[in-house]
């Protein structure tokens, strides 16, 4: 698949995922007597996929500008897989938000870690 498709396709998903989500907090009430109810778990899902689409065009970009030539020949997931490393590491945070355990050093060894695990995937090209 061309790169412009992946932009095109990805952007069309995070604009469609993020309607959805300001829809969805705005007009269905949480149920407060369990955790992961039906819109808390919608709520996480539509925040996985916003962010994995939404993150693909800015991947794509860096990756265009820093990477050597012809990675998207040698690598032809990567653009999913940074994306759903944004969306993972997003939803993870939302998740540790809504149960109320997310504090900055928390986000900050999840980043952290995130980056290193793509950057051992990168250094294995």
């Amino acid at each position: 698949m061309r790169l412009k498709w992946w932009l095109l396709l990805s952007t069309a998903l995070a604009l469609f995922s993020f309607l959805l989500l300001r829809y969805v907090v705005s007009h269905i009430w949480p149920n407060p007597g369990t955790i992961l109810a039906g819109p808390q778990a919608l709520v996480l899902i539509l925040i996985f996929t916003g962010l994995s689409a939404g993150a693909a065009p800015v991947s794509a970009y860096l990756n265009y500008r820093f990477a050597t030539s012809g990675w998207l020949k040698r690598d032809k997931t990567r653009l999913l897989r940074q994306g759903a490393w944004v969306g993972f590491l997003g939803m993870v945070l939302a998740y540790l938000q809504l149960i109320r355990a997310l504090n900055l050093t928390i986000a900050a060894v999840l980043l952290c870690v995130f980056i290193l695990i793509e950057a051992f995937f990168l250094t294995r090209e």
